[in-house]
């Protein structure tokens, strides 16, 4: 068990009528006080002492300075001077050293016993709870204390007493706690027995009034703008038209209206502080018009919001007691939300509809979250607007620009490359020598030829000359070989020359690194590309199905990404192509806005759009969450 201390709050014990109050009819501060007045009495006997005053230390929630004082009544009264001196001797033995003081103290402002030649000593003891200094008890000591130490040590036992009386104090705020836990738990349990929300209000109000000697008790719930009551105390039909009914309304709902409890008639020290003060014009109607009685109002809360009102009427000569205040509002925490979700339970179907669209519509237009509200507004006018604004739908795909005619040159026959006349690049015109075979060995194997066919075509006269026909047949066979062998190395002479096939630019080949090396009828010597480009689109295949020849749409590339130019879908490939493990269809579009496409080259890559129609944004974001989810799906 922790140490008890004086800043603890202050706490009510029940009576058996159901009220609560503080032992013989005091509050924890005026007990407080009087123990101490108590204990200062006995400490000014025990050491013959004129006067003393208590000195407590600040705390959480208690002021600090001088609580309690006690003078002898066959002395002469303190001085406001005499007074401020022990409360600074007081101080410094309570400033939590925790050491006695005794220090000789003149009173030089009185007659007689006070005059200023009389010298007293003041004597201060440190008040402690488990080693805790809580602040100091001076006495003032009549004059001729021979021992000022034996008097400190006689006054430092008598300050056990202090912990001794705050050891009974948490002791006793202990069991109220417990007590005050008790009766709530029993009115909530009395409670549950009625079957509905209003049944349950009645056994409510009932045991209320039992338990708190009350004339009557009232609960009210918010219906609408409006609280409404759901029951009485000893009654079991409410007419709603009734005047006390209208009157009780009035009371609830003035205390709704403020957010705060409301005391009628109020004290004067509620009166006189402004934080207290509180309007009780229908309460003072109810009173009058059915009364008179002191009334109490609390309003009834759940998670921090007002939902009804509760009033207690008591007969005027036996008002609410201070100490019954903490159980009453204990009470009003339970009743509260008890009574309403009893009240949600009661609801049928169309009713909990209806009151979830109102609950929903409140949340919407009402004050708190506003920014929130904000934000989920604009969210919403976004999707909304995203769900209904129609937008051009669009197709889009990677590009890349090919040359609309090229053309591939080739060695007409394998040999060697004499030399090279263009370079990647350089533009040409159809006829164009591009480069030239080496022919030494050719026209050297076509004069071989041509005189091997002199010397056959002597030796076949000679055999016709002699008549053997027979051999001048054969040698006639072998000149018509010599003679086709000469005609073939005769055309390759011919097609040694590499011309232009067409009009355009040398795209690939540098064959200065290949003069003079050998080359094969197979191998790619130069490309020769004409004026214009296609742009060769690489759409997805889940979107070929929406291109069409005749498509209009645009291309960007990349070298110039502000640039659009317009472009026509004019054959769609029916094959796919993979493209970085994805499948593909080549689409061909002829770009149909040649003038702005006079810097673009083939090679180049970009992007292109499509026109397809119209759709809205969200339809085109959620486009492939759908598709996705169609794959997944289908069955």
């Amino acid at each position: 068990m922790t140490a008890p201390q004086l800043s603890q709050p202050d706490a009510a014990r029940a009576e058996p009528g159901g009220g609560i109050t503080q032992p013989g009819g005091l509050s924890r501060r005026d007990e407080r006080q009087a123990f101490l007045r108590a204990l200062l009495r006995l400490q000014c006997e025990t050491v013959g002492g004129e006067a003393g005053l208590v000195v407590l230390r600040q705390g959480p929630s208690r002021q600090g300075g001088v609580a309690a004082t006690y003078e002898d009544p066959s002395a002469a009264p303190l001085t406001q001077r005499t007074a401020e001196a022990l409360a600074a001797i007081g101080a410094r033995a309570g400033d939590g050293g925790g050491t006695p003081l005794a220090e000789p103290i003149t009173i030089d402002d009185a007659t007689g016993l006070y005059a200023p030649t009389a010298t007293h000593t003041a004597l201060a003891v440190p008040l402690r709870a488990e080693s805790r200094v809580e602040g100091a008890a001076v006495v003032l000591a009549r004059r001729g204390l021979d021992d000022s130490e034996s008097a400190l040590e006689t006054l430092g036992l008598t300050t056990a007493k202090f912990e001794a009386f705050l050891w009974r104090q948490s002791a006793v705020q202990e069991a109220e706690h417990k007590l005050i836990l008790k009766e709530t738990l029993e009115l909530l349990d009395r409670a549950q027995q009625g079957a509905t929300a209003a049944a349950m209000a009645s056994v409510m109000c009932d045991e209320l009034r039992r338990r708190f000697a009350c004339t009557r008790v009232s609960i009210g719930l918010l219906k609408g703008d409006h609280v409404r009551i759901v029951a009485i105390s000893g009654a079991e039909d409410l007419d709603a038209k009734s005047p006390a009914v209208e009157a009780l309304e009035g009371a609830m709902e003035e205390a709704a209206l403020q957010d705060a409890e409301v005391h009628y008639p109020l004290s004067e020290a509620d009166e006189a502080d402004p934080a207290k003060r509180r309007v009780i014009h229908e309460h003072a109607r109810l009173s009058e018009a059915f009364g008179p009685s002191a009334i109490l109002s609390l309003p009834l809360r759940l998670d921090g919001g007002l939902i009804g009102s509760m009033v207690l009427e008591r007969d005027p000569s036996d008002p609410f007691p201070p100490g019954s205040l903490s159980l009453l509002r204990l009470v009003a925490e339970f009743v509260g939300p008890a009574v309403h979700t009893r009240r949600l339970a009661d609801r049928r179907a169309p009713a909990v509809l209806r009151d979830d669209a109102v609950d929903l519509g409140a949340a919407i237009v009402g004050p708190r979250h506003t920014v929130k509200k904000l934000i989920a507004g604009v969210v919403l006018l976004v999707i909304v607007l995203a769900a209904i604004v129609p937008i051009p739908a669009r197709i889009s795909a990677p590009m890349e620009l090919r040359a609309t005619v090229s053309r591939a040159i080739v060695p007409p026959f394998a040999g060697y490359l004499a030399s090279s006349a263009v370079r990647p690049g350089d533009g040409v015109a159809e006829g164009d020598l591009l480069a030239v075979m080496a022919t030494d060995e050719l026209e050297l194997n076509l004069a071989e030829n041509e005189a091997r066919r002199e010397t056959l075509l002597a030796r076949r006269d000679d055999a016709l000359a002699r008549g053997e026909r027979s051999t001048a047949r054969q040698i006639q066979a072998e000149i018509d070989e010599v003679t086709a062998g000469a005609g073939l190395l005769r055309e390759r002479l011919e097609a040694s020359e590499l011309r232009a096939p067409i009009t355009g630019v040398i795209s690939q080949g540098d064959l200065e690194r290949l003069a003079g090396a050998p080359v094969d009828a197979s191998q790619i010597l130069l490309e020769v590309v004409g004026e214009g480009t296609t742009a060769i689109l690489e759409v997805p295949e889940s979107s070929v199905d929406r291109v069409k020849v005749g498509q209009a749409g645009w291309i960007s590339a990349r070298g110039e990404p502000g640039r659009r130019i317009s472009v026509e879908v004019v054959r769609i490939n029916p094959v796919a192509q993979v493209r970085d493990a994805r499948s593909v269809y080549l689409v061909e579009a002829r770009i149909t806005d040649p003038d702005r496409a006079a810097a673009l080259r083939p090679g180049m890559t970009g992007s292109a759009r499509l026109r397809a129609g119209w759709s809205t944004t969200l339809w085109e974001l959620g486009r492939p969450v759908v598709d996705a989810l169609r794959m997944r799906l289908w069955w």
